[in-house]
């Protein structure tokens, strides 16, 4: 009909490669894709002082329910460490044959182990226990596990200086060598920090198991009780393991032990255990290879995170 308003073309579509040419000026990113790893790494970065800020919070509000409080962070492996000096350190003292302070040594074994521990078992609880944020926000979901990390490591502060004040007490212990601090002391943060940046690895590594197979935690207090056997947390591999035993060299070698051994070398009062280069050195090899490897595991499944 004459009188019918004409059609108003419609504007040209865009193509695919101009939508995502315009997506990326403008700053989107595309949803439930998982970024490249350089990126990746850079939005890790830009979250750091929300790493710190998270860790905090959650460090300070840990055990507030309690009487006690934050005391049970310093509490828990000062009972532990008691429990095995008992039957380690005494009972069965020959566990650590030509150690002069049975009872240090394995004071700094349980503290130390601790943290690899309780690092370990955050990270793998992280993603489920953090669903609600992941499936909130939109962010590098690494920051969850980094975030657990971070809350054992800033506990860790207030139990190495109770570790240090427990080391120094076994001194008076009947049977027991005199513990006297030394310039060494003040490498005790460096190893903290290599066991936290180790310990994040595994984390991360974990952390992407637990999000798929839940039941794994269910399974991992087993393991890392035998972790701790495995590491000689309670007595010396060396002494302790036969020679002709195929395992020894790769029990020596292991990296918990290896950081096991760092602290007590650190501690300075074993002469079965000195400081050296090559100990500082392997022990950061495995800090920096197994935090890498962790973050790629973690980071090759991002885009599942958060999902049912």
């Amino acid at each position: 009909m004459a009188d019918q308003k004409a059609e108003v073309p419609l504007a040209p579509r865009l193509t695919s490669a101009e939508s995502e040419a315009l997506a990326a000026r403008a700053g989107l990113d595309e949803m439930g894709v998982r970024p490249p790893l350089g990126r990746y790494i850079k939005q890790v970065w830009q979250r750091r002082s929300f790493i710190w800020n998270l860790s905090a919070s959650r460090a300070y509000s840990r055990n507030q329910g309690s009487y006690l409080g934050q005391a049970w962070a310093i509490l828990r492996p000062v009972l532990d460490a008691a429990v095995y000096v008992i039957i380690f350190g005494f009972l069965f003292h020959s566990s650590a044959p030509g150690i002069e302070n049975r009872a240090a040594f394995i004071t700094i074994g349980t503290f130390t182990y601790s943290l690899f521990q309780t690092s370990v078992m955050s990270g793998l609880n992280s993603v489920p226990t953090n669903l609600q944020l992941i499936r909130s926000h939109k962010f590098p979901r690494a920051v969850v596990p980094l975030a657990t990390v971070m809350t054992e490591t800033v506990l860790f502060a207030p139990i190495l200086v109770a570790m240090m004040a427990v080391v120094l007490v076994t001194g008076v212990l009947p049977g027991m060598g005199v513990v006297v601090p030394t310039w060494s002391w003040l490498t005790l943060p460096f190893a903290a920090v290599l066991l936290a940046v180790f310990s994040a690895g595994v984390a991360m590594f974990f952390a992407r198991l637990g999000a798929r197979a839940p039941d794994i935690a269910n399974a991992m207090p087993f393991i890392l009780t035998l972790g701790r056997y495995a590491s000689g947390a309670m007595f010396l591999i060396s002494a302790m393991v036969p020679d002709e035993l195929w395992l020894k060299p790769l029990l020596l070698h292991q990296p918990v032990a290896i950081y096991l051994e760092l602290f007590r070398a650190a501690f300075g009062n074993e002469p079965l255990i000195p400081m050296t280069a090559g100990l500082w050195l392997e022990a950061t090899a495995w800090a920096v290879g197994v935090f890498a490897i962790g973050f790629l595991y973690f980071w090759r499944a991002e885009e599942t995170y958060g999902r049912d």
